[in-house]
């Protein structure tokens, strides 16, 4: 009965083993012959023609021509508008049609498969060495099909910490530049030179780039805030809109919002400290308080335990 056993995991095992070279081999077969036209489908519905794309991600390139062959089995998955948000969320991540909504769907799929090839059709045939329960069967897709929204969304977090980091010392340079007699769009100009390259300096660069290609200030603005998605640069976009409705001066205006955004770095930064005191306590009282317990009393437990004599009485 055990042979039996150890044979149908070894088949079982080796059934998912083929099934994964067989994936890989047609991954390797079609890789050649893929159109890489995604990105300006993407950079058309998103208003983004005329400007080059910025940086993709290895991740969705080299999953792209495997992605491709399953995009017509989910077409009919979602909705236009969840599709669109995905991409707006690429675009905020900085990897401009990196994946369209299709693709990211398809990429949903081929992980809650692989999700369940790894661990249920393998680990659970080495682990458990029987059955699996239906919820694991259940449950591990769902996983699997989540983590591409954990990593995007991820990828967002990173590039708009990036870009909050970076802000008070770019408008900073901003402020200064205006302040000495360049214009808005010469003094973004030398920023983009004289700054870190970073998210936020893309950004201002891709903004110019934009204006190069015939878009007016105000659509660059405005463009600029819905790729970035945040407080702080809808805040900054918006100022400048209005400055130039009314024609007032740029310069108070970037001195204002420069102080405005140092003091909500000041703000954040207290709150974080904040949060660190509270979040210690987690590990205090489950990692280091039974330790402490175990060295004071454990000698105390063992004595009355067992006698005297294990004090060194």
């Amino acid at each position: 009965m055990r042979g039996r056993n150890r044979t149908e995991n070894m088949t079982s095992i080796l059934s998912a083993v083929l099934l994964g070279v067989f994936m890989a081999a047609v991954f390797v077969a079609v890789w050649a012959m893929q159109p890489r036209d995604a990105r300006r489908r993407v950079e058309a519905r998103l208003g983004l023609q005329g400007v080059e794309a910025r940086h993709s991600s290895p991740v969705a390139e080299g999953m792209r021509p495997l992605l491709r062959l399953l995009v017509p089995l989910v077409r009919g998955i979602g909705q236009a508008g969840y599709r669109e948000r995905i991409e707006h969320r690429f675009v905020t991540a900085g990897m401009t049609g990196a994946m369209t909504g299709d693709e990211f769907l398809a990429c949903k799929v081929v992980m809650a498969v692989f999700s369940w090839i790894l661990i249920v059709g393998i680990g659970g045939g080495v682990v458990l060495h029987g059955p699996v329960p239906l919820a694991v069967h259940l449950l591990v897709p769902g996983i699997g099909a989540f983590l591409p929204d954990l990593w995007l969304e991820a990828e967002v977090r990173r590039r708009q910490d990036g870009i909050r980091r970076a802000l008070p010392y770019v408008m900073d340079l901003l402020t200064l530049s205006v302040e000495a007699g360049l214009d808005f769009v010469a003094g973004l100009h030398k920023v983009c030179e004289k700054a870190h390259p970073g998210p936020l300096v893309e950004e201002l660069s891709f903004f110019l780039k934009e204006m190069q290609v015939g878009a007016s200030r105000q659509q660059a603005l405005r463009s600029l805030a819905r790729r970035c998605a945040m407080p702080e640069i809808s805040s900054f976009s918006a100022l400048l809109v209005q400055a130039d409705h009314l024609g007032a001066s740029i310069g108070p205006v970037l001195r204002a919002q420069a102080d405005l955004i140092r003091t909500q770095r000041h703000q954040r930064a207290e709150r974080a400290g904040a949060y660190a005191s509270q979040k210690i306590l987690f590990p205090l009282i489950f990692c280091i308080m039974p330790a402490v317990f175990v060295i004071v009393f454990g000698p105390i437990a063992l004595n009355f335990l067992y006698g005297k004599g294990v004090l060194g009485g």
